[in-house]
């Protein structure tokens, strides 16, 4: 009679030990390579006929701009524009201290429109200078940008590396990390997909500017900064075949000695329109 009972608790033992393991896999999530992640993705995103069909995108809704650290908001118009690698983002505000957020691509080099006459945004300033990199390899936008990389690997060629489930902001997503093959600097960039449906739901780029070398601890204001800037992509509609999200979120944090900045600027679009013919200098703001 005592074998029996052993037996059993060595059994109820095993099922215990399968049962944690099984959990902490599942917590890591699914085991795949980089470029099954991309592949499983693209196929969210929607069929190679579907996908290759599309030359140029033009979305158009509304914007809001919110001082997260400090207070008020700012509405307008929200167009993003892109064909092959080009792209324009457009925010009219129309507000006299703060005009317009625009920034553009027009395959050679990136421009930032002023919020009033000789300023730039936090937001502007870092696209054209720290975040240029971002936007040149098409990352600036997610699906919703005809310049996407994950479209286009083999001319891309970026360095991916998957690590598995992550919890970012409350959400459990797939991390993949990206490397560009040229240019990039100290950016440290993971992308985010949903691991159910393996769509495209957030990026985020941060780096960090060291204090200048002899320098003590104690004067703050050269202490190191820290850059976070971050994607957000929800409320994913089906376009001509396409699976793309109609709501995008930046979020931009910047950390010093003095404190942080916060804003975020989300757009709404509720018209997307595909392959229309676009005037090149459309993509050029000065």
């Amino acid at each position: 009679m005592l074998f029996p009972k052993k037996a059993a608790h060595w059994n109820l033992s095993a099922v215990v030990i399968l049962l944690a393991v099984c959990t902490l896999a599942l917590a890591k999530g699914p085991k795949m390579k980089p470029e099954e992640l991309v592949a499983r993705h693209l196929e969210a995103l929607g069929s190679p006929e579907a996908r290759a069909t599309v030359h140029s995108r033009s979305a158009k809704g509304a914007g809001r701009l919110t001082l997260i650290s400090g207070s008020g908001s700012l509405n307008g118009p929200a167009s993003f524009v892109t064909e092959g690698g080009k792209v324009l983002l457009s925010i009219q505000f129309d507000y006299l201290q703060y005009a317009a957020e625009r920034v553009s691509f027009d395959g050679d080099k990136t421009q930032v429109g002023d919020i009033r006459t000789g300023i730039r945004s936090q937001l502007g300033e870092l696209l054209l200078k720290e975040y240029n990199s971002v936007i040149k390899e098409g990352l600036l936008g997610g699906t919703l940008s005809t310049a996407w990389p994950l479209l286009d690997l083999e001319s891309r060629r970026p360095r991916l590396k998957y690590e598995g489930l992550k919890k970012v902001n409350d959400q459990e997503l797939l991390e993949l990390k990206y490397r560009m093959r040229k240019g990039g600097g100290g950016l440290n960039i993971s992308l985010y997909f949903d691991p159910q449906t393996f769509h495209h739901v957030a990026a985020i780029y941060k780096f960090r500017i060291s204090a200048p070398i002899g320098f003590g601890p104690r004067d703050a204001r050269q202490r190191d900064r820290r850059f976070k800037l971050e994607e957000w992509f929800s409320n994913f509609q089906t376009t001509d075949g396409l699976n793309l999200p109609t709501q995008w979120t930046i979020r931009l944090s910047i950390e010093t000695g003095r404190g942080t900045y916060l804003a975020k600027w989300d757009m709404i679009y509720n018209e997307i329109t595909h392959n229309l013919s676009i005037d090149p200098q459309r993509f050029v703001l000065f």
